[in-house]
């Protein structure tokens, strides 16, 4: 469990992290070019793939270009197991390698899990004393409030009914719950604004609705908690809230005749002098801002003008979602060439392209030779064997195979795994080898998934191309490993025994 907390969390950390440095680094060099609403549709699609537990592998993924980086990013290391040679090429070993991880990492959670649990306290604490501030609210049925309100949201397209409170509990104006949404004024607010001052605010309010940002409040606070260690973290959430005015403040003026915006800037002015802005919950978005925000949503008022170019961003954010919020394919790349120590010759990927053929065969007690023909004479290459590799125990032995569509080099490795043999690649075709003593070739190991059955792991297995996971079970060495996975063409299975 502690590995799989630990695996997610790396590679959300690096692939969040790297999202958000790019929204950043493209908000920084476009200045105010791009509109705020989709500057924060970049940001929440960094925030969603902070916490996304899996993606859906697709080969336009751009972390294809990073799949070295992301395929395993534990130091996990091997236990009782001796290091492969150089010299040796990919077999898999008869059992599932085990795998610990390193000491530092169990502190490390600890540690983690501690943070993640404060910022949760502290945000269950501010929202239960939020919801107890707007006990007293009280409802504003004002015939000239709802009118307004009823205006702001047909000029918004706001579907969704809008109730108006009145409470001591907050200090500026701010939008309260997604589901049944409520603006919230300050007590007073009423009798001290005008009633044109409450159109601008009303219409900002709604922004708030049309855009879902309470919704979207909870996704980032929630990306907030889980990556508080973090500090890209931190500045997209502040950049997030940032944008987010500006984009209500764009809705808002949209809506506006060109007459009329440098009166709402003036309110906007007014209230941030005059109110004192609050610490909200999560379920709470209000009129909050910095002096350097501040600068930027009065420059933006002055010199609104409504974006010419949307529809290209929105297309740009779009596509950036669908390239970063999908994972990498796991066999697009030939991990047995990866394998082999020299590099590899266009015959020798010829030779390994040819044993990504998908055989059925169902052979029972049949000598290891046997079965080496069996894929020999399915794939077209030709098997030889090294000096001193069968030996009168390898002849001797007996080795019962079911395979169901399964790619023959993995025919081919497992079963000459039960004897302690390898394979080597070359421009002839494949070269069957004697693992030395003492030494067995490692298969890398995920860990075990919630369903995984007991004695059963994930593994990724160095092979064919187009193979994305498998479940291995096995029994130890000599005795039966049945493998299931699936491939492009669909699901397979595989059950090799050695019978003596």
């Amino acid at each position: 469990m502690i590995e799989l907390l630990a695996a997610w969390l790396v590679s959300a950390t690096f692939k969040g992290s790297l999202i958000v440095a790019i929204a950043l680094l493209a908000g920084f060099a476009m200045r105010d070019r791009i509109p705020s609403r989709w500057l924060c549709a970049l940001l929440l699609v960094a925030v969603i793939r902070l916490l996304l537990p899996v993606a859906p592998p697709a080969p336009f993924s751009a972390f294809n270009l990073l799949r070295d980086a992301t395929m395993s990013p534990l130091p996990y290391r091997i236990v009782e197991r001796p290091p492969v040679p150089r010299t040796a090429t990919f077999a898999a070993a008869p059992a599932p390698v085990l795998v610990e991880s390193p000491r530092w990492m169990i502190p490390l959670v600890a540690l983690w899990l501690a943070g993640v649990l404060a910022f949760a306290v502290r945000v269950c604490v501010r929202t239960f004393t939020f919801r107890r501030r707007l006990r007293h609210a009280r409802v504003i049925t004002d015939p000239e409030v709802v009118r307004l309100v009823d205006e702001g949201r047909d000029a918004l397209r706001v579907h969704r009914s809008v109730r108006v409170l009145e409470s001591s509990g907050v200090s500026t104006p701010a939008l309260h719950g997604w589901l049944q949404p409520a603006l919230l004024l300050p007590d007073g607010f009423l009798s001290t604004f005008s009633a044109e001052q409450l159109r601008y605010v009303v219409l900002h309010e709604l922004a708030h609705v049309r855009r879902s940002d309470v919704l979207v409040n909870w996704i980032v606070t929630a990306a907030h908690a889980l990556h508080w260690f973090n500090p890209l973290v931190h500045l997209a959430v502040a950049r997030l809230a940032e944008e987010r005015e500006l984009a209500c403040d764009a809705l808002a003026l949209a809506a506006l005749r060109d007459h009329e915006r440098a009166a709402y800037g003036s309110t906007v002015l007014e209230l941030l002098d005059r109110l004192r802005p609050d610490a909200l919950a999560p379920a709470v978005v209000g009129m909050t801002t910095t002096k350097r925000q501040l600068h930027r949503r009065i420059q933006m008022i002055a010199t609104f003008r409504k974006s010419r170019h949307s529809l290209a961003f929105g297309l740009a954010v779009l596509a950036i979602g669908v390239v970063t919020l999908t994972d990498a394919t796991a066999g697009e790349r030939r991990v047995l060439a990866r394998m082999q120590a020299e590099p590899l010759s266009p015959a020798t990927q010829a030779t390994i392209e040819k044993l990504e053929k998908t055989i059925s065969t169902d052979i029972q007690s049949g000598a290891v030779e046997d079965i080496a023909l069996a894929v020999s004479n399915a794939t077209g290459v030709a098997i030889q064997y090294a000096d001193g590799a069968v030996t009168d125990d390898v002849r001797a032995a007996r080795v019962s195979v079911k395979a169901k569509d399964v790619p023959a080099h993995m025919v081919l490795i497992e079963t000459l795994a039960s004897v302690n043999l390898a394979v080597r690649f070359n421009d002839n075709g494949v070269l069957i080898e004697a693992i030395p003593a003492g030494e067995k070739m490692l298969r890398r190991e995920l860990p075990p998934s919630e369903e995984a059955r007991q004695g059963e792991r994930r593994v990724r297995v160095a092979g064919s191309g187009t193979i994305r996971l498998l479940n291995a079970d096995s029994n130890g060495v000599g005795g039966t490993i049945h493998i299931k996975g699936e491939n492009g063409e669909g699901p397979f299975e595989l059950e090799v025994k050695r019978d003596q």
